[in-house]
């Protein structure tokens, strides 16, 4: 006895309902998208805000360690000082980087030099090494070779407040005049670190934040309220900024998110600071003892 199957043919999509398919997966992409570059900003975000808060902790174990006194913006071998380095070079042994610190300081006391960064770390200098505290993944303008106005110099995102941390030159270094804990306007009301873009063009010059420098150049060294060196030291940070544009300022701090640029202040806080923010009030921030008080925009 045989059993007869019916089968049904079966029927394919038409040209037209592939198509539909396919717009509908692009619609949904397309509204994916948006939310997925919001999801990695805000991580972005909070690691520039989480690295701040790391280099806080330094600045006051720093502190702690030194009787009270801030990190000096600029080391010079002599009489301070057992090595050159920039501010950042000081908070190594801070941010569990001691043995890049301690190379550093072996190289200086052998050489009878400045040059912090030509000690040898691993199977390269210290000129060369990627500090993960010292960068913020929204700065696109840095590299695995450093900022890309400069590369094969270590960069950072973070510049250090001038006029805070090198307000003194003493025996050709620059440093603090007060201490984490005399600051006249006080720790909460001072800006110690604000994000800049690591490589810096404007126009047709190339500037760089490189936290590895020895020596006191505006064209290299990362920091922000120089008053005696920049007409724009006490200006806001800048929006809009990249590397094409060539419209970067190299005296001024610029916002690596979305109209929002991350600060630290002196006491260990971060703080978010948007583009509506007037001039007069980041100045006054900037300063530590000029006894303003803060703008409502603040």
């Amino acid at each position: 006895m045989f059993s007869h199957f019916h089968r049904t043919p079966r029927r394919g999509f038409t040209l037209i309902e592939l198509l539909v398919v396919i717009a509908i997966i692009a619609i949904l992409i397309g509204l994916l998208l948006p939310a997925v570059q919001k999801v990695r900003e805000a991580a972005a975000r909070a690691k520039c805000s989480n690295n701040l808060k790391q280099i806080g902790v330094a600045i006051h174990n720093y502190a702690s360690t030194f009787n009270d006194k801030l990190p000096p913006l600029l080391a010079n071998r002599g009489a301070s000082f057992q090595y050159g380095g920039w501010w950042h070079f000081n908070l190594l042994p801070y941010i569990e980087q001691d043995a890049i610190y301690q190379a550093g300081i072996a190289y200086c006391t052998a050489n009878s030099n400045n040059n912090s960064y030509s000690a040898t770390v691993g199977s390269g200098t210290i000129q060369g090494v990627n500090v993960p505290a010292f960068q913020c993944p929204s700065d696109t303008t840095y590299t695995g070779s450093g900022p890309v106005t400069n590369t094969g110099w270590a960069g950072t995102s973070y510049g250090a407040n001038a006029s805070l941390f090198g307000s003194v030159n003493l025996n050709n270094s620059r440093m603090a005049q007060y201490t984490i804990g005399n600051l006249p306007d006080g720790t909460s009301n001072t800006i110690a670190v604000a994000e800049q873009i690591a490589g810096c063009k404007n126009g047709t010059s190339n500037y760089a934040r490189l936290w590895t420098v020895t020596w006191s150049d505006q064209s290299w060294n990362p920091e922000i309220g120089f008053q005696t060196g920049d007409a724009t030291w006490n200006q806001p940070p800048q929006t809009g900024v990249t590397v094409a544009l060539a419209n970067c300022d190299r005296a001024r701090a610029q916002m690596l998110h979305t109209n929002a640029a991350n600060t630290l202040l002196a006491d260990g806080s971060v703080r978010t600071i948007n583009s509506s923010i007037s001039q007069i009030t980041w100045q006054y921030a900037l300063t530590p003892a000029d006894g303003n008080v803060l703008g409502s925009n603040w």
